[in-house]
């Protein structure tokens, strides 16, 4: 069983990696949280591929619950996002199947340097036994489930296009203050700082203006709609992919019924949603009202700030990843 500072620090790993995202689209998934409510039933084979393997990620209370259960078995070798590395900073050196006269199921197998000092050497062996949690059973076969080949500029978008989705479903949900106009695209996009090139200035005239705002609002939907085409992809296994998915028949009517009336009664995506996943993915994480209050508005604008603010080392090249963080 981990320790609470091991289970800390293995929890902070997996959020600096795209694992984290792929999770937290499938929980978006209003078609992917039908399936788990209705136990596989499910006209659409690859939906409930996905189920089968995946499980009911709404039933944990925390991500490493299921993590624990479910990641190291779908994703292997997760690696977090890095080229495998088996000698660490410390010198302990991974050891694999083929490096075995013959296999230890459910056993780290290590090599320790006899030059590795007595001093460090229990925080050596905790750095092994944390990155080990994290890449799995560094099997030699291939992943279950692999994150697609992306370009940076697609990876960074992975995080924008979440909070452009959560952001609208928050802002639908919320109470806008006496007299205050509600928020459409255009002061979305501007609260995600999506352009700063095109923030307002006092020196812009009106054709200015409209011309920043019009690029803002576009680039907000062109987040939604990139959030939409993860969650569709997402639902089939794939990640990060926003190629467009063919749709299948999902439901009986009977079945689609059923779901209109949870979706009308509040079941899928109650107004204190975004509290509750930033409970499941970020427990760690302090959330700290954005505004001069404590009310539900201002938790949920700095749930949307949490999630933006994350360590995100698979946006740095593979080369400079290597130089920065040899031990992982």
């Amino acid at each position: 069983m981990d320790t609470p500072v091991n289970t800390h620090s293995t929890s902070q790993a997996l959020q600096a990696s795209l694992y984290f995202w792929w999770l937290a689209f499938l929980r978006c998934s209003k078609d992917y949280w039908w399936c788990c409510q209705q136990r596989g039933q499910c006209q659409d084979d690859r939906l409930v591929r996905v189920w089968q393997d995946f499980g009911d990620i709404h039933q944990p209370k925390r991500m490493m619950q299921w993590w624990q259960g479910h990641g190291a078995r779908l994703f292997v070798s997760p690696q977090i996002e890095m080229e495998f590395v088996k000698i660490l900073a410390s010198g302990i050196e991974f050891l694999l199947d083929q490096d075995l006269s013959h296999p230890r199921p459910g056993m780290l197998c290590v090599a320790i340097p006899l030059s590795l000092e007595a001093v460090g050497l229990s925080a050596a062996v905790l750095q092994a036994w944390d990155t080990a949690h994290i890449r799995g059973k560094h099997y030699a076969r291939d992943a279950a489930y692999q994150l697609t080949s992306s370009s940076i500029k697609s990876k960074r978008m992975v995080i924008t296009a979440y909070q452009s989705w959560v952001l609208q479903i928050t802002i639908a949900h919320m109470a806008e203050p006496q007299g205050a106009p509600k928020w459409g695209c255009y002061e979305m996009g501007r609260h995600l700082n999506l352009s700063p090139r095109n923030a307002p200035r006092s020196l812009d005239n009106v054709e200015q203006a409209r011309s920043k705002q019009k690029i803002v609002r576009t680039m907000f939907s062109q987040n939604k709609r990139a959030a939409n085409n993860l969650i569709a992809n997402v639902e089939v296994g794939k990640f990060p992919c926003k190629d467009p998915v063919p749709q299948r028949a999902r439901w009986s009517p009977e079945q689609q019924q059923q779901l209109d009336q949870a979706v009308c009664d509040g079941a899928w995506q109650p107004g204190n949603w975004l509290r509750a996943e930033h409970a499941f993915l970020l427990p760690e994480h302090v959330l700290a009202p954005l505004g001069g209050d404590a009310s539900a508005r201002s938790l949920d604008l700095g749930a949307v700030a949490n999630f933006g603010a994350l360590a995100t080392p698979f946006l740095i090249p593979k080369r400079l990843r290597k130089k920065t963080a040899p031990g992982l």
